[in-house]
C-alpha cells in the first residue's frame, strides 16, 4: 500500500481546505508515492519521537502539530529541526500533519474532546473562526467538574479564572491556544469554558467580563494520537500503527 492512499482517506475526514491561512497542513517531509507498512501516531514532532520513528522502523508519522509553520530559510543539522529533517530524510521516513483542518472538522478535535467530557450533542462555538464546541451536561458543582475535567485529560492540576462557586450546566471547549474564543462562549452563555495557553491579560478580561475560565494547556489535545490510530487501524488492518510514547509535553509540574 502507499502512503497516498492512507491520505485520501484521511482527507476525505478532514480536507486541508479547511485549515486556517496560516497554517501548514499536509506532507511535511518526504513523498506520498511510496510504500507504507507501518505508521508512528504523535501529537507533536521532536528529536526524541524522530528517534522512536527510526526505532520502530516506521515509513510514515502522521502528527497533528506541524514540523514546520512557516519556510525555513536554511536547513541546519546542528538546529533541532535541521537534525530532524536530516535524520528523517535519511531513515526514508515521511511526515503528513492535520492541524487545524483537523480541529475544525466534524469528528474532529473538538468534537472529541467535548466527547470525553459528555457533552450532549456539541454545536459550534466560535461561528466566525469555525471552531471549538460547546453544549450541556447533567448539572454539576463547579468543583465536580473540575475533579472530571482533571481524570478525563490526566492532569495533575489545571488553571481557573473567575467565579468557582456555581454550578455547570452549558460548557464550551477548544482545544489549543484557543483564549480569543472565549467570546463566543460568554455569547453561548456557557457556564464555564475550557481550552489551553491562557495569557495573563486575556484572564484579567475574562475576569472583567465575568465568564469563567479553565486553562487545562495545550497538551490535552495528545488525545489526538488514540482517536486517529484506532480510526486508521479500523479503515487498514494490514498497517502496522504504533501510538508514539514520547511524552512532548514541555511543562513540567513540581
Amino acid at each position: 500500500m502507499n502512503t497516498i492512499e492512507i491520505v485520501r482517506y484521511f482527507e476525505t475526514k478532514y480536507p486541508l481546505d479547511l485549515a486556517f491561512e496560516w497554517d501548514n497542513c499536509g506532507l511535511q517531509v518526504g513523498t506520498l508515492n511510496s510504500k507504507v507498512e507501518k505508521i508512528l501516531v504523535t501529537l507533536d514532532i521532536t528529536k526524541n519521537v524522530v528517534k522512536e520513528a527510526i526505532k520502530n522502523k516506521v515509513n510514515l508519522i502522521i502528527s497533528h502539530h506541524p514540523l514546520m509553520f512557516k519556510p525555513m530559510q536554511n536547513i541546519v543539522f546542528d538546529s533541532p529541526r535541521g537534525w530532524i529533517i536530516k535524520n528523517l530524510i535519511q531513515n526514508d521516513i515521511a511526515v503528513y500533519s492535520a492541524h487545524t483542518n483537523f480541529d475544525v472538522a466534524e469528528g474532529g478535535m473538538n468534537d472529541i474532546l467535548a466527547n470525553a467530557l459528555d457533552i450532549k450533542e456539541p454545536k459550534l462555538l466560535d461561528e466566525i473562526n469555525n471552531i471549538g464546541r460547546f453544549g450541556t451536561i447533567d448539572k454539576i458543582e463547579f468543583e465536580v467538574f473540575i475533579e472530571k475535567v482533571k481524570s478525563t485529560f490526566n492532569l495533575k492540576t489545571v488553571k481557573v479564572i473567575g467565579n468557582t462557586k456555581k454550578s455547570i450546566s452549558t460548557v464550551g471547549i477548544s482545544g489549543g491556544s484557543g483564549s480569543h474564543h472565549m467570546y463566543a462562549a460568554k455569547k453561548r452563555n456557557c457556564d464555564v469554558y475550557i481550552t489551553g495557553d491562557i495569557t495573563y491579560h486575556t484572564a484579567l478580561d475574562a475576569i472583567q467580563m465575568g465568564i469563567t475560565l479553565i486553562d487545562v494547556g495545550h497538551h490535552i489535545e495528545v488525545i489526538f494520537i488514540d482517536a486517529v490510530t484506532n480510526d486508521l487501524q479500523n479503515q487498514f488492518p494490514n498497517i502496522e500503527f504504533v501510538k508514539s510514547e514520547v511524552d512532548t509535553n514541555p511543562y513540567k509540574e513540581y
